[in-house]
């Protein structure tokens, strides 16, 4: 079964990348981005079923995309993008997770390397509020907080309900920065893609982790002054 699963693993990514590789940059995207909106008008669901799909594998598979294609996922379908991107999202995470936690536990403990002896303690303080904190704070590479978790024993609907609310707020302002880019790209003009840089954008998902670390630390000093 582990030969198979690694097989499968393998075979998927040939593809993904033998099929996709045109796909992967934004000036790629961005020149097709008027033959997307033809093919998403006729065939709707099968495009948002297509786009689904895609972000999984992305994510499943760490690719650098992630962002680019939340920006295109907004632009292309609007404010439907967002719960598809949280699904699809916490759906790639979670094969990471399904994976980090059976037969791949040995290779991405290292790859993680000696970040999960360092978190340890904090983590089994309160899993749930550790990954969500994790989740709101954009600097955190999203592939080393997925198995973070799957390593240190965590519960899967535990993961997936924190994951899934976690990265609301952060799809959100993504969403919202993509769905100006259709009418933008409608009119010809070049996106400003540093938009993403600008604090206004990131410093409310910085706010976020903090509150959250904030009163993770004030709860853990109450429990040790009751105890």
């Amino acid at each position: 079964m582990k030969r198979i699963g690694w097989f499968i693993g393998a075979a998927v990514f040939g593809l993904v990348i033998w099929f996709g590789s045109d796909f992967l940059h934004a000036e790629d995207l961005l020149s097709r981005y008027s033959e997307f909106k033809i093919v998403i008008e006729n065939h709707y669901a099968r495009s948002l079923s297509v786009f689904f799909l895609a972000y999984v594998v992305s994510v499943s598979l760490s690719l650098p995309i992630a962002s680019l294609l939340t920006l295109m996922g907004a632009a292309l379908f609007g404010w439907v993008a967002l719960p598809m991107i949280v699904l699809s999202a916490t759906t790639g995470a979670m094969v990471i997770f399904l994976l980090a936690s059976t037969f791949a536990r040995q290779f991405f403990s290292q790859r993680a390397g000696g970040v999960v002896e360092t978190v340890q303690e904090t983590f089994h303080r309160s899993p749930i509020r550790w990954l969500l904190t994790m989740r709101l704070i954009p600097f955190f590479p999203f592939w080393l907080v997925n198995i973070i978790p799957a390593l240190l024993g965590m519960k899967v609907r535990a993961y997936a309900f924190a994951t899934a609310v976690g990265i609301i707020p952060g799809t959100a302002i993504y969403v919202g920065v993509g769905k100006g880019l259709d009418t933008v790209l409608e009119q010809g003009l070049r996106p400003q893609w540093n938009l993403i840089e600008h604090p206004e954008v990131w410093l409310p998902l910085v706010l976020l982790g903090a509150f959250s670390a904030a009163s993770a630390l004030i709860s853990n000093r109450f429990k040790e002054e009751v105890h």
